[in-house]
């Protein structure tokens, strides 16, 4: 570590001319700090510091934040430094969760996914259906989904051209290209196919 205020000055003299930074007004101003947080630092005085603007400075000098720790080799700066770190660890880890969190639950909703369009357009069709009176209840389930990034890939009933990436025939045959009927909606979810869509090809009596 550094013995004093002069070595300290030299060192942050060195990061300012390998960022381009050629006075410590101009690094007050890219980093967003005020001139006497800079003076703080080029004294030595990092532990009177806070960590938002210790991060900010280290943006500007263009250097990771960890790596600015080690250049001054504070103890309260290697104490930033491993909160930065689990910091981003626990944002790491929140991450995996909740995406081990959604694909726990759209396999428990994958039934609901296949069914559920087929079920709302019957009822659609035919009003008197006591079905339609469940509607209602499904419909944050519906933008639980959207949130999540689920999308379906076709309309029930709608009229496609067939597409074996994401169509399975549920019954009769068809080539690429053929026009066929959906049956029931396929799931994309963020990009990625979960279940193709049911469809089946179009005949006198479809």
């Amino acid at each position: 570590m550094p013995s004093d205020s002069t070595q300290i000055s030299q060192i942050l003299r060195e990061l300012m001319q390998a960022a381009g930074i050629t006075s410590y007004r101009l690094l007050a101003e890219r980093a967003g700090v005020s001139r006497w947080q800079i003076q703080q630092l080029k004294n030595g005085h990092i532990q009177k510091m806070r960590l938002a603007s210790l991060m900010q400075i280290s943006a500007a000098l263009k250097i990771d934040f960890t790596d600015l720790c080690a250049h001054f080799e504070s103890g309260q700066l290697q104490k930033y430094s491993r909160e930065h770190q689990e910091n981003h660890h626990k944002s790491n880890l929140e991450t995996t969760a909740a995406d081990t969190l959604q694909e726990t639950a759209l396999q428990t909703l994958e039934s609901w996914l296949i069914q559920w369009p087929t079920i709302v357009k019957r009822a659609q069709d035919r009003p008197d259906l006591p079905a339609t009176k469940i509607l209602p209840f499904v419909r944050p389930v519906e933008q639980l989904m959207a949130e999540w990034g689920v999308e379906p890939i076709a309309t029930v009933d709608c009229q496609v051209e067939y597409d074996p990436t994401y169509h399975q025939l549920v019954a009769g045959s068809a080539k690429p290209g053929d026009c066929v009927r959906v049956t029931h909606t396929g799931i994309i979810h963020h990009g990625k196919l979960l279940h193709r869509a049911k469809v089946k090809p179009i005949t006198g009596d479809s």
